[in-house]
């Protein structure tokens, strides 16, 4: 008992300073700069994983996936917009330049949600890119479509449980019809779990530039998955309950893809705190790669440069001072002597 009494106590300590680094981070304004990007990236990002994924069980049984799975978040309207965006945005054959030109877009489109999610990363682990290098870039670049291919896998993976599901299904049924709902159930949200765990996990792992073990992810992944999955419910119920889009009128699909990027931000942002709380909890060494550094360094050169600035300004303002002070004496001295012309005459 006392071992589970302190278990919970260090659980709840660490919760208390993630939520204090997290709210010092300014956590509202990533968010809604990332819910900016998403919604030039999403369609990028989904040609990708539509690709990966339905090379293998066909591109209209992934896209009516995806479809289900965004609708379940936020509502069918958005869902179908997304798919919409999709089946709008295929690439032009009309000529080879234009596939090259079309292809490097559709890349540079789908990591650039990525792109931002990795700078928002460091930035919680206090740590800063040495040198952004076209090779760096690039990296970045490559490690962002990374996340979109695992996106994909994800998906491909969700696909082939639930077709292994369903023949579960059939055979429990024939056995013992009254359990099968219930197993399903369990099974699914399992299923939904691990993938979203998993994903949020790569994120942590993979996005931010330090050497970081895959152990000291999972509980930071767990919890941001149970986070996630209550605000599914909450947001699920409060649109239930209200149609937060009418207000928007034909931008209301907009508007919902928006918002439910942004509250998965501050989410996964809460996750990458506690992480990092964990870590130092763990005391695990974590430290930046070769093409990171600690971000105190950047801020000490930082201030380093804006001392020389102030002290150049400091000064020009004694310069311009000091000409305003022998303008003022020479003023005095005019005066003094208009003074003693007037009364010696």
């Amino acid at each position: 008992m006392g071992l589970v009494k302190r278990k919970l106590s260090s659980f709840w300590s660490l919760l208390k300073q993630s939520y204090f680094s997290w709210n010092r981070n300014d956590p509202w304004a990533r968010s809604a700069t990332i819910a900016y990007y998403a919604l030039f990236s999403l369609p990028s990002l989904l040609i990708i994983v539509v690709t990966v994924a339905g090379y293998f069980f066909g591109k209209e049984a992934v896209q009516g996936r995806i479809t289900q799975e965004i609708g379940e978040f936020i509502g069918v309207e958005a869902a179908d917009a997304i798919e919409g965006m999709v089946a709008n945005a295929a690439l032009n054959q009309s000529s080879t330049w234009a596939v090259i030109f079309g292809f490097a877009f559709l890349i540079f489109g789908a990591t650039g949600v990525f792109f931002q999610l990795k700078a928002a990363m460091n930035n919680i682990w206090n740590i800063a890119v040495k040198k952004n290098t076209v090779k760096r870039i690039v990296i970045n670049r490559i490690i962002s479509l990374g996340m979109v291919f695992v996106l994909g896998l994800l998906l491909l993976i969700s696909l082939v449980i639930s077709a292994v599901l369903a023949a579960i299904k059939d055979y429990v049924a024939s056995i013992e019809p009254a359990v099968t709902t219930f197993l399903m159930e369990v099974l699914n949200f399992a299923l939904s779990f691990g993938i979203i765990m998993s994903l949020f996990a790569a994120i942590f792992k993979w996005l931010p530039d330090v050497k970081l073990k895959w152990k000291t992810t999972y509980l930071g992944a767990m919890l941001t998955t149970c986070l996630f999955l209550i605000a599914e419910y909450l947001i699920g119920f409060y649109f239930g309950q209200s149609n937060p889009g009418s207000v928007y009128g034909g931008a209301s699909s907009v508007v919902l893809i928006l918002l439910w990027v942004y509250y998965t931000c501050l989410i996964v942002f809460f996750g990458a705190e506690f992480t990092v709380q964990y870590a130092l909890h763990k005391k695990d060494k974590v430290e930046p790669n070769e093409y990171a550094e600690p971000a105190i360094y950047q801020e000490l050169e930082r201030l380093e440069q804006k001392r020389g600035q102030l002290v150049d300004e400091k000064r020009i303002l004694d310069t311009l001072q000091s000409h305003v002070d022998e303008e003022e004496e020479r003023q005095k001295q005019r005066k003094k002597q208009e003074e003693d012309d007037r009364s010696s005459s």
